[in-house]
């Protein structure tokens, strides 16, 4: 199963929308076959494991890293092509929570007469954290969004002055520029647009840039703004209560306005997460980042913790009211710690209470 994991991995930023998936068949203690998902439309992880496999593939065992489909999309159903290759057992990391297959490839198999059995909650955890986009999506309808900054001892994100450059390491913007090639989408409020006029692209890493994504209750941008230059990524505002005149503004620009209505933020994510964009870095300031919190929208975080102190009137990290007990603030949950340069960089997933009360993002 790690090395059907592993396999999963060889699919990232090619088998998107879909979900990583490896494969891998043993017959006689031996690999006989394994396989991938490359991407929509190419054969899935299972189909592609036991094609290698061939004739070998039958009485042996599955290793998959995902259940295997059981209906049409653009591929045939994984279950027939296992079923149809002989497979005696297939041993699965975790169910699909899509809603279309979640348990009912495992049931077809069963009545097929295949043996299934699940992998154990260590690899479950490896396989749900290898997706972990594709799971929110399709457990919420929501996007993984992870919030990505740098900050100073006291948690502050810039000086009094709104001067940031630069609280973090040479070494910490570089993997900064690494998190937004490996993401969907990097988002900001309208308040960054207008201070920093950021280009929000990739430059000091391989890989494409990402969609931009910027939040505006009324669309107030200049539009000589970098992010609505031509010829670069897709750039989308969620916008609360635009005017007709400002959005086709925008749209002269080629930029694509969603207007987010009374559900607000949540409801510009799923649109968002409905384009295929499931995973969402935020670099925005303490008003986006309070709006996420205080919504519960928050899957992640990724800070950048550099050895200064700013000291009181700074900017904090996130605008929300403090909470009045320690046992009521948000926790964030299996973290990691690497040293970079003269950086901390602290990661985790965002769990637990929220703060009561709302920002605006600008």
């Amino acid at each position: 199963m790690i090395e059907a994991l592993l396999l999963a991995e060889r699919g990232r930023r090619l088998a998107h929308p879909n979900p990583l998936v490896g494969a891998v068949v043993v017959a006689d203690e031996r690999v006989v076959g394994r396989g991938y998902h490359r991407g929509p439309g190419t054969p899935h992880a299972e189909a592609a494991a036991l094609h290698a496999a061939g004739d070998r593939a039958r009485g042996a065992t599955l290793y998959v890293t995902l259940e295997p489909c059981c209906h049409h999309g653009r591929t045939p159903p994984c279950t027939d092509a296992i079923v149809a290759a002989g497979v005696a057992r297939v041993v699965a990391a975790m169910p699909d929570p899509n809603a279309t297959v979640d348990g009912r490839g495992f049931d077809r198999l069963r009545e097929a007469g295949v043996g299934v059995d699940a992998a154990d909650d260590e690899l479950r955890r490896r396989a749900e954290a290898l997706n972990e986009p594709y799971v929110r999506f399709m457990r919420t309808g929501l996007p993984l969004v992870t919030l990505k900054a740098a900050v100073s001892l006291d948690g502050k994100v810039a000086a009094a002055s709104g001067d940031a450059r630069w609280i973090s390491s040479p070494e910490s913007r570089r993997r900064a520029h690494e998190m937004r090639a490996a993401a969907d989408a990097v988002m900001v409020g309208a308040g960054t647009v207008r201070a920093d006029d950021p280009l929000l692209t990739v430059r000091d890493a391989a890989g494409e840039s990402p969609a931009r994504v910027i939040v505006s209750g009324r669309g107030e941008m200049p539009p000589e703004s970098r992010v609505f230059a031509p010829g670069g990524p897709p750039t989308l505002v969620l916008a609360e209560a635009v005017s007709a005149a400002r959005e086709a503004r925008l749209r002269e620009r080629g930029v694509e306005v969603l207007p987010m209505g009374d559900a607000g933020l949540e409801a510009g994510l799923r649109a968002l997460a409905e384009r295929g964009l499931l995973d969402i870095l935020c670099e925005g300031g303490p008003g986006l980042a309070g709006s996420l919190v205080s919504r519960r929208l928050l899957g992640r975080i990724a800070l950048f913790v550099a050895p200064l102190i700013v000291g009181r009137g700074a900017p904090d990290l996130v605008a929300v009211p403090a909470v009045r007990a320690v046992a009521d603030a948000l926790s964030v949950e299996d973290v990691s710690w690497e040293i970079l340069g003269s950086d901390a960089l602290v990661r985790g997933r965002v769990c637990g209470k929220a703060a009561a009360g709302d920002i605006e993002a600008g």
